[in-house]
C-alpha cells in the first residue's frame, strides 16, 4: 500500500493548524475561531495515512470514504460509567468515567479526518465558551451511528446512547453539529488535553456536539441507556457522515 499524496498534503497544512495557538491569547478560550497556522508548541505528529481504493483512505485508525463522505473507527464500551455527558472519547481521555465509548484514535486525528469528508469550522456557530453552555451551536451537520461487529446489537444512532432518568426515556432524535473544539491560551487543543470527541452537554472542548443539548444543568439525570444491554468492553465500531453544511440551531431541551 502506499501513501496518498492529496491526502499528505492536507494533512501537512491542517495538523499543523490543530496545533495552532489562537491570535487573541486567552480570549480564544473564549471566543473561539478558526486557527492560525502558527504553531504553539510542538507540531503534533502526522498520523499514518494509507490508501485503501478509490475515494477511501485510512487516517491512523480511522477509516475515511471521501465519496460517501464518512469515517468510521472502532471503539468500546467504556466501564463503570455511572453518569453521561458525553458520546465518545478519544484513547486515554481523561472524560471516559462520564464517556460511553472510548475511540482508538487521537482527537486531533479525528478532528483532521472530519476536514477530509469536507467538513468546515468556519460555518460554526455558538460554539460553547463554557460547560452547559445554554446557547445553542450550529454548524456543519452530521450523523452518528454505532454498531457492534460481534452482533452484540444491530445498527443504532448515537442519541440512542442517552437515557433520561427523569422522563424515563431515550434522547429523541435530534441534529448533530460540528462544533470543532477550542484551543487555551497557551496552544494546546481543548480536545486533545481533555480527550473529549462527541458530547452533548454543550462543552467547549467537544469537537462534535448535541444542538439541542441533553442534561443541561441536571448534571447526572443522563445516563446509559440500559435497554440496549451494551456490557462493558464491548466492541463497537462509531461512523460519523457528514450530511449538510451548516444548521440554522436546534431547540433547547
Amino acid at each position: 500500500m502506499y501513501r496518498c499524496l492529496a491526502l499528505s498534503a492536507i494533512l501537512a497544512t491542517s495538523l499543523p493548524a490543530l496545533a495552532a495557538a489562537q491570535a487573541a491569547g486567552g480570549a480564544a478560550a473564549q471566543k473561539p475561531t478558526q486557527p492560525p497556522a502558527q504553531t504553539g508548541g510542538q507540531t503534533p505528529k502526522q498520523p499514518p495515512t494509507e490508501k485503501l481504493g478509490p475515494n477511501l483512505v485510512r487516517i491512523g485508525t480511522i477509516r475515511v470514504d471521501t465519496a460517501a463522505k464518512e469515517i468510521t473507527v472502532a471503539g468500546k464500551i467504556n466501564p463503570d460509567v455511572r453518569t453521561l455527558e458525553f458520546i465518545a472519547n478519544a484513547r486515554e481521555g481523561v472524560k471516559a468515567y462520564e464517556t460511553a465509548v472510548t475511540l482508538d484514535t487521537d482527537a486531533i486525528t479525528f478532528n483532521a479526518a472530519l476536514l477530509l469528508i469536507g467538513i468546515d469550522r468556519s460555518r460554526s456557530k455558538n460554539i460553547p465558551t463554557r460547560h452547559f453552555d445554554t446557547a445553542v451551536p450550529s454548524g456543519d451537520v452530521v450523523e452518528i451511528w454505532l454498531d457492534c461487529p460481534k452482533k452484540e446489537c444491530q445498527r443504532f444512532p448515537a442519541e440512542r446512547l442517552m437515557f433520561d432518568q427523569e422522563s424515563k426515556t431515550p434522547a429523541s432524535k435530534g441534529t448533530w453539529v460540528y462544533t470543532g473544539s477550542t484551543f487555551l491560551s497557551d496552544g494546546r487543543y481543548l480536545a486533545e488535553v481533555d480527550g473529549a470527541l462527541i458530547g452533548f452537554v454543550h462543552d467547549p472542548a467537544s469537537i462534535i456536539e448535541y444542538a439541542a443539548g441533553a442534561g443541561l444543568n441536571r448534571y447526572g439525570t443522563i445516563v446509559m441507556n440500559p435497554t440496549l444491554g451494551l456490557k462493558a468492553g464491548a466492541e463497537v465500531t462509531l461512523t460519523v457522515k457528514a450530511v449538510r453544511g451548516a444548521a440554522p440551531g436546534a431547540e433547547k431541551k
